[in-house]
């Protein structure tokens, strides 16, 4: 019973999730509060990226709109002008050609905010005027100008408190019922046109575009409420220019405001925007180097072809210009392009349906899709549950891009897939877990005391663990806090507990992440090897990561409590640890008794990995390796030869190092102490006493410079070095002296 109320729970709230999403996917951009916005940021990351995918399957490559015609600001053109911004005398020089070549609209998407700076000169800002009026003295000619407008109180720019004589010229024709308006904004001084330009009459169009809350930008915004005046945007009055059409704005309920022109109806959201079907690209749109414009002779047949009766954009595609957007279509499209597809949109009259057509249909199909799966798993066969779920994922799929969003429908698909696909998979689940009961009782029973390998491994052969195993190179790793013994002196128990489980939980999932065998903790201490009872042939390479992320990740504990103000004491601020890794043969399996034990090691290699970790505080380094485990390793990690050393309890030498990262992330600094340490430790094994110190004392300035804090607390290898080359540099080491150094305590 409970079982079944667990099942019908979760689908219930599955299905009401995806329609919801489905709902605010559509409605977010109403939401003028950033907060709200950001709740449902999810939406947008999954829905509108799924959508752009299907949404360029369904463009046309090949397809040109030659209507409008970008005249270029490339590189090319900044090149040979040798100027940027481009001087008014080119631009003067741009819309002559220009009206030479028999354009009927230029659309400028550069602003012409500040007066040109003269000394007993010919304004060049009256001559560009100059030539805005022989252009527009053409019948049907008009050059468009953008400035900006801002929701009011968003943004804090300083604005005009009425709006400027100007403009009054293009208020938009509306019809709407009282007190119905869209968001309230003003217009901007800071990139406003200046006057020589104004008494030119040119038309004026605002250019301001919000991305979605992902960075990509898809809405455009086409309407700008004033004052409640209604005024076009930049590719509107473009588009009203070309074609001499008169658009209407409609805002007579509060759900339906709307935009006609003669080639069709789009709804707008508050903001005044509706959003854009692409044409595509920089490769959909002819385009011309303003300099080429410019240089051309006003007979050049060529040019009048390309711009005679079109809408010239006047754009910057040039890196250096600083005009690239993220769109579907380009993650690095030049922004003019944008206002160029919408104006194609309009001319075409390829518009979105009404968001309660796209949302109608977008429940229609969740449920539906939802249901047919759950039909089907209701007979209880898993591969005609698996059959449905892609075969109906495939149709729903190709029907939409295909079919629906080339008639101006937006499903919301991740959701309604998201529905089916969820809703097959708790089924699922809840079958296996059900199924699995037993199982999975006895795996928390034994799981405190054996380990979770051998748990899967007795549950695969369906063999109760026994005693013994086996032996193969594999790599052993111990851990330790540095002074932790002080610790307890500055902590209270419940204090030590907490920080200890903040520490291990942290530095374990490392280990397990790279398939590392956690062995056992024994206080602070970490224990842990590599390469069974899972073989790994990069055993040694695992243990070494692991090493790097560690210490990594410790750093980032201290700067996380050190944030935390007077809750931990400086002790824990300065809170280090040392490792050991040591590669050989070493014994895995299950060892104590026959009723009580535990997957473990043994072996010499692991009695040599806790030396080494011990070791590790006589140099002054945090992480101690053999030199078996660096030849494993192959060329993947930077690393510091230490010594040839005896240690504690052995006789034979062992040649150690210190893991200092990976190679590919090593900073400059690193390469630098790597390789002049090794330099001094050349000469000091060939007895060169002066020279050994002479590269000590850099390699002394890397490891201050590496660890600034530690100066003077702590000593290091270079330290340790410069200390032996002046000892013997008084007393030489005898003449059979082989360079091999005995620790005297762990």
């Amino acid at each position: 019973m409970i079982s079944r109320i667990v099942k019908y729970t979760g689908l219930f709230i599955i299905i009401c999730f995806s329609a919801i999403s489905v709902f605010f996917s559509i409605a977010k951009r109403d939401f003028t509060d950033p907060r709200i916005e950001k709740i449902f940021y999810y939406t947008s990351f999954f829905e509108d990226r799924f959508y752009d995918y299907r949404m360029k399957s369904t463009l046309i490559p090949d397809k040109v709109e030659k209507r409008l015609v970008m005249a270029d600001i490339d590189d090319y053109s900044l090149q040979n002008l040798g100027q940027w911004p481009v001087s008014r005398v080119t631009w003067t020089q741009l819309i002559d050609k220009l009206r030479t070549y028999g354009a009927k609209v230029i659309a400028f998407d550069v602003f012409f905010a500040e007066e040109s700076q003269t000394c007993n000169e010919e304004n060049p800002d009256i001559e560009l005027g100059n030539a805005i009026r022989r252009f527009q003295q053409v019948p049907g000619n008009r050059v468009i100008l953008p400035y900006k407008i801002n929701f009011k109180n968003q943004e804090q720019e300083d604005v005009f408190s009425d709006i400027p004589e100007h403009l009054y010229n293009y208020i938009m024709d509306t019809k709407q019922a009282e007190g119905l308006n869209l968001i309230d904004s003003e217009v901007s001084k800071s990139v406003y046109p200046i006057d020589p330009l104004l008494n030119a009459e040119p038309a004026l169009g605002h250019i301001q575009v919000q991305a979605d809350a992902d960075g990509i930008m898809r809405h455009y915004r086409l309407i700008g409420n004033v004052d409640t005046l209604y005024f076009p945007s930049y590719a509107l009055a473009t588009y009203e220019f070309l074609t001499d059409d008169k658009p209407l704005f409609e805002y007579l309920t509060p759900e339906d405001a709307k935009l006609t022109v003669k080639n069709g109806t789009m709804s707008i959201n508050f903001l005044g925007e509706t959003k854009l079907r692409w044409l595509g690209g920089s490769n959909h749109f002819p385009k011309v180097p303003i300099y080429d414009i410019i240089t051309a002779s006003d007979s050049d047949q060529k040019m009048k072809e390309i711009f005679d009766g079109t809408a010239v954009f006047v754009g910057a595609s040039a890196f250096g210009a600083y005009d690239l957007r993220h769109t579907p279509v380009d993650s690095m499209l030049p922004g003019v392009y944008f206002h160029m597809n919408f104006t194609n949109m309009l001319l075409e009259g390829r518009f979105f349906v009404p968001q309660g057509e796209s949302t109608k249909y977008s429940w229609v199909i969740l449920i539906i899709c939802t249901l047919i799966v759950l039909g089907v798993q209701f007979f209880g066969n898993p591969i005609a549950d698996l059959v449905t779920v892609v075969a109906v994922s495939l149709g729903v799929y190709y029907f939409d891009t295909y079919y629906l969003i080339p008639k101006g429908y937006e499903i919301k698909l991740f959701f309604c897939l998201f529905s089916m696909g969820a809703s097959y998979s708790w089924n699922t689940f809840l079958h296996f877990y059900l199924a699995n009961k037993d199982k999975a009782f006895l795996k928390s029973a034994f799981g405190s005391y054996i380990s979770p390998e051998l748990i899967d491994e007795m549950y695969e052969s369906g063999k109760p663990p026994m005693l013994g195993g086996d032996s193969g190179v594999r790599t052993a790793y111990f851990t330790d806090i540095q002074g932790f013994s002080t610790f307890s002196e500055k902590l209270t128990a419940t204090q030590l507990v907490e920080l200890l489980n903040e520490y291990l939980t942290e530095m374990t999932d490392i280990l397990l992440d790279e398939k590392g065998t956690l062995d056992k903790y024994e206080g602070d201490a970490i224990i842990a090897f590599f390469g069974a009872p899972m073989p790994l042939e990069d055993h040694a390479i695992r243990a070494c990561r692991v090493a790097i992320r560690m210490q990594k990740a410790l750093g980032k504990l201290r700067k996380r409590w050190k944030s935390q103000g007077n809750k931990w004491p400086q002790i824990v601020h300065d809170m280090r640890m040392r490792i050991g890794i040591n590669s050989g043969e070493i014994v895995t399996g299950n060892m104590g008794s026959a009723s009580r034990m535990n997957y473990t090691m043994m072996g010499d290699a692991v009695n040599l990995a806790a030396r080494l970790e011990e070791s590790a505080k006589q140099y002054g380094v945090f992480t101690q390796v053999n030199k078996d485990t660096k030849e494993l390793t192959g060329d993947v990690f930077l690393w510091r030869e230490l010594d040839t050393i005896r240690v504690v309890g052995k006789s034979i030498p062992v040649t150690t190092f210190e893991l200092l990262d990976i190679k590919t992330d090593a900073k400059k600094l690193l390469v630098n102490l790597s390789e002049t340490f090794q330099k001094g430790l050349e000469a000091y094994r060939s007895q060169q006493w002066d020279q050994a110190l002479e590269y000590f004392n850099q390699s002394l300035e890397y490891e201050y410079e590496r660890f600034p804090a530690l100066k003077g607390k702590k000593t290091n290898p270079s330290e340790i070095y410069i200390e032996r080359c002046k000892q013997y540099k008084e007393v030489p080491p005898a003449p059979n002296w082989d360079g091999v150094y005995t620790l005297t305590s762990k």
